[in-house]
């Protein structure tokens, strides 16, 4: 029978292998679901799928940790606590920053505007680049230049896309 230091070592253990275990199925899933959605465009979902594997594995890891410190014999009440107040002040300093997340993800869902596609946004009109977390990179042709244009999400008020056909909307 495990006793004493053997046992919380054994709990902690535990506890790390649940975690990769959940970490492969859950990797497993997502990857299963990138692999149905891509098969409408496959550039727009990338950015997306490393922000849900990302979000994942940060998942995973803070409730392993706290798990542990538990195990450990540390009380995460406290701890807890803590970081709710901490993640609440984060929250009000970081509204542009969740506004454009929420955008980016209801636009790469909605499939308005692809890479590669001429598009006038925000008043500017340009081919897209990419899709970056918090914005779309534009290309945009000036008379005798051109340069990039980077126009975050939540200024997007409207899409116009021209090279998409009425039977494509």
């Amino acid at each position: 029978m495990l006793e004493g230091q053997a046992l919380t070592g054994a709990r902690v253990g535990g506890i790390v292998l649940g975690a990769l275990v959940l970490n492969l199925l859950m990797r497993i899933a997502l990857n299963r679901f990138f692999a149905h959605a891509e098969r409408g465009d496959a550039d727009r979902i990338t950015s997306l799928r490393h922000v849900a594997r990302t979000a994942q594995r940060l998942f995973l890891a803070s409730i392993a940790g706290l798990l542990i410190l538990d195990t450990l014999g540390i009380n995460i009440a406290a701890l807890v606590a803590a970081l709710g107040v901490i993640g609440l002040a984060i929250s009000f300093g970081a509204q542009p920053l969740i506004r454009d997340i929420i955008a980016y993800i209801s636009y790469v869902f909605a499939d308005n505007f692809r890479v590669g596609e001429d598009v006038l946004m925000d008043g500017k009109r340009g081919q897209v680049l990419k899709f970056e977390l918090r914005g779309v990179v534009l290309r945009v042709v000036g008379e005798t230049d051109e340069w990039l244009a980077y126009v975050p999400y939540s200024k997007i008020a409207t899409v116009e896309n021209y090279d998409r056909e009425l039977d494509e909307a």
